[in-house]
């Protein structure tokens, strides 16, 4: 997740004052672009010395949208907004946050940046469920956001802000100065392994190839292929050849032919999730969230213009994956109501505002969000290509997180044997065996505190 939603400095403020404009019963139309979008009016406003504090990763918090956006729902609603910092971006920012809900604390509004981590608050309780408030301020979350809503045996416990999948963003000058062709709109790993060699350049500091250090690239193969993590009796089914070959396979692109990265400098290093962002890689394979980084020039100033293509594929499992990433009001909250009012609006704007893809049912809306990401391209990229990379295109779509039993274990077990063969200090089929039986462990010892 991450955490990424960022947008251009002037066009974020003629987003306030129009906002504030509405807020004092402006009579202004809604239009078309990204800068004059008009959120529509939240029920319930709260009074303007009511004040909800929503954790922010201190990563983020320099970072001009992060403090517009919430601008725009203080002008909307009335309701004043403060920033909890915790330390880190992306998972590290829960180091702290597990903390704070462990101990019952109160910031009235958590981000969820991945499904797992969504799975794991529900299971321990620290959310607050949304059917009934909605109910009272008859708000109908099925029908804007449809199969992006998560439900827990018919419990709501959040809102999606965002959808992403998964594509290869590319630097344009990066190819032109190695007289590389830019990547077919349909094409094999092999293809993406050879045109990161053409690309890799060590003599420049150029890397053909970013990936980071996210469970999914370590069993992606097997996701394209549709394998699922657990067998039929809820056991671990990471002896699937598929796992195996997966994690090979992303080792390899490090350790054999050394077009990105290796794991160990990626984490000797501290290389950052928005490296790519640096002009020294030629592609990045990450999710479609990513076109909030690449249309800020606020935040992430750029003398080189990107393209984006499709996810390859080995030619059999052709499936792309994703997440939604979501916002929840913390069960301890004092300011429940007013919360729920945050989390909507970030449901329902946020997106647009940013510059990513709406997680709402609405067609337009989504379809309005990549003509929004080709104009604030600077010339980079048109609709067409975004709609071939995110959505037009061959490929079927799985969810990214392996959700089940012990689902947060799964995936921490996984990162953390993973390590051990992808730095040399264990063999693979060792590495793969850790892995099945640490996860069969954690999930029997799930399932017998279910039981007590």
């Amino acid at each position: 997740m991450r955490n990424r939603i960022k947008y251009d400095y002037k066009i974020i403020t003629v987003i306030v004052l129009l906002l504030i404009l509405t807020a004092c019963n402006s009579t202004e139309n809604k239009k078309g672009s990204l800068g004059s979008i008009e959120p529509e009016a939240s029920s319930g406003a709260a009074k303007p010395q009511v004040t909800i504090k929503v954790y922010l990763g201190t990563d983020y918090s320099a970072k001009e949208f992060y403090k517009r956006i919430n601008e725009a729902f203080t002008a909307k609603t009335g309701i004043n907004v403060e920033s909890e910092m915790v330390p880190g971006a992306g998972n590290d920012m829960y180091k702290k946050i597990d903390m704070d809900l462990a101990s019952a604390g109160t910031v009235d509004v958590i981000p969820l940046i991945q499904p797992l981590i969504l799975d794991k608050y529900v299971k321990k309780n620290y959310l607050l469920p949304l059917n009934d408030l909605m109910k009272t301020e008859h708000y109908d979350a099925d029908k804007k956001f449809g199969q992006y809503l998560t439900k827990y045996d018919g419990i709501i416990y959040s809102l999606p802000e965002q959808v992403s999948t998964w594509a290869v963003f590319y630097n344009k000058k990066i190819f032109d100065d190695a007289k590389v062709s830019y990547p077919p709109s349909e094409w094999t790993w092999e293809q993406y392994i050879d045109t990161a060699k053409k690309l890799t350049d060590p003599a420049k500091g150029i890397y053909g190839s970013y990936m980071l250090d996210y469970d999914i690239y370590l069993f992606m193969l097997a996701k394209q292929h549709n394998v699922s993590a657990y067998k039929a009796d809820g056991t671990s089914n990471y002896d699937d050849p598929l796992f195996k070959e997966s994690l090979k396979f992303f080792g390899d692109l490090g350790n054999v032919y050394k077009i990105q990265p290796s794991w160990y400098e990626f984490k000797t290093k501290k290389l950052t999730w928005d490296g790519f962002m640096s002009g020294k890689y030629g592609m990045h394979l990450i999710g479609t969230w990513y076109t909030a980084l690449l249309t800020n020039e606020k935040d992430y100033p750029k003398d080189w213009k990107w393209g984006v293509t499709q996810i390859p594929t080995d030619g059999k499992g052709i499936n792309n994956f994703g997440v939604t990433y979501t916002y929840a009001v913390n069960k301890h909250s004092a300011h429940p109501k007013e919360a729920l009012e945050y989390v909507k609006f970030k449901a329902e704007n946020s997106a647009i505002m940013g510059g990513v893809i709406p997680a709402l049912t609405d067609r337009v809306a989504q379809k309005q969000s990549l003509k929004e990401i080709s104009d604030a391209s600077g010339d980079s990229v048109n609709v067409d290509e975004l709609s071939k990379a995110f959505f037009n295109n061959n490929l079927g779509y799985v969810q990214e997180k392996n959700i089940g039993p012990a689902a947060t274990m799964y995936s921490n077990i996984i990162l953390s044997e993973s390590d051990q063969y992808l730095t040399g200090k264990r063999s693979l089929d060792d590495t793969i065996r850790a892995i099945k039986d640490k996860t069969d462990a954690a999930i029997r010892k799930e399932e017998s505190v279910k039981d007590e």
